[in-house]
């Protein structure tokens, strides 16, 4: 990976579960060594359902490909002073305890810069340093709770993806990004990266409205139900269309096609919602997604469908785009997976594995 970005930058991942795997494995596809420091029982992420043949959790192979696994015990005298030959050799750490954790272990920030003087550090944890939730345990939808994201929809709901992690871990490998690039001046730097925070960073739409008001958005706001030109409808087989027609030109065409042309009026009267919705719902119900697909998809008409997660993966528009990668299981089978960072031109790198616990004990 020698052409890659991050070449010859070493990483050392002492996170667990998704959010600081995600960062890492970015950095991995950035070209970085990432070695995996695991506790005895290893991350958590090696023993989600369901498995590949090879035994190996299929979570565990996305989010791990590509990286080294040392097992230490940071409690031990050995494995203290082998950690710290490890961060003394280090570009970066990034870790995922709670506040405070790393320096009960001996490994404060005074202690890490005598280490590494320009190492960048950046730490994830739920609700950050200093406020009354520093200590208080947290996944994903405890702060997509506090961070108000829940609600605005209306009802909250446990969503489809875990948005605080994957959004906590994006910006945890930005400010690997960054943080490099000041510690290439002699700087010791770090960041402390907050699930709540990284979801609430996402709530850009709703947070204007809030500067404007000073009042929570009504619910549905206008992306989340609110309008029936922008909503999801059942067809006659049970699949689903989406529909984004925000703009008059496209909603004006859907209608067009459809034979509604006398709805055009009623896309943002608030009063004519319901009866429109109805109408939409009625008509779309009334044949199969295909039938929907081939005559509005291609009309300028901002119409798709809501795919499954494998008729995603199989979807022409994918495959065509020559995004996925390739990783090797541990009995030697070769997998395609999706990236991380699927905007990344990985080239013709070979592909990559998963670690196994502890493989890798020495440089």
């Amino acid at each position: 990976m020698s052409d890659l970005p991050l070449s010859g930058v070493r990483v050392l991942d002492m996170t667990r579960l998704l959010p600081g795997n995600y960062a890492t494995v970015a950095l991995v596809e950035l070209g970085a060594d990432v070695v995996k420091v695991e506790a005895a029982e290893g991350d958590g992420t090696r023993w989600v359902a369901p498995h590949l043949a090879s035994g190996e959790s299929g979570a565990f192979v996305q989010l791990n490909r590509g990286k080294t696994s040392r097992v230490l015990d940071l409690k031990a005298e050995s494995g203290a002073l082998e950690f710290a030959g490890l961060v003394a050799g280090a570009d970066v750490l990034v870790d995922s305890f709670r506040p405070g954790v790393l320096d009960r272990l001996g490994f404060g920030r005074e202690r890490l810069e005598q280490l590494r003087p320009n190492l960048v550090h950046v730490t994830i944890d739920a609700y950050g340093s200093g406020g009354e939730l520093e200590q208080v345990p947290g996944h994903d939808l405890n702060a997509l709770g506090y961070a108000g994201v829940l609600t605005l929809a209306g009802s909250p709901a446990v969503p489809g993806l875990q948005v605080a992690d994957l959004a906590s871990g994006l910006n945890a490998a930005l400010a690997v990004v960054a943080g490099l690039r000041l510690a290439a001046t002699g700087e010791f730097v770090r960041y402390e990266i907050t699930m709540v925070d990284s979801a609430l960073a996402l709530a850009q739409l709703p947070l204007g409205g809030w500067l404007a008001t000073g009042e929570s958005p009504q619910t549905p706001w206008d992306l989340t139900g609110r309008w029936a030109c922008y909503d999801v409808y059942e067809c006659a087989d049970g699949a689903w269309l989406t529909v984004g027609a925000l703009e008059p030109k496209f909603f004006g065409r859907i209608l067009d096609l459809l034979g509604l042309s006398d709805w055009k009026v009623a896309q943002y009267d608030l009063a004519r919602q319901g009866a429109l919705r109805a109408e939409l719902r009625a008509l779309f119900g009334s044949a199969p997604r295909d039938h929907w697909l081939a005559l509005l998809a291609h009309e300028d008409t901002c119409v798709g469908p809501a795919l499954t997660l494998s008729e995603a993966m199989q979807h022409d528009n994918l495959t065509a785009r020559a995004v996925m990668r390739r990783v090797v299981a541990s009995d030697g089978s070769v997998h395609e997976v999706f990236p991380a960072l699927p905007w990344l031109d990985a080239g013709d790198h070979d592909p990559l594995s998963a670690p196994g616990l502890g493989e890798h004990p020495q440089d």
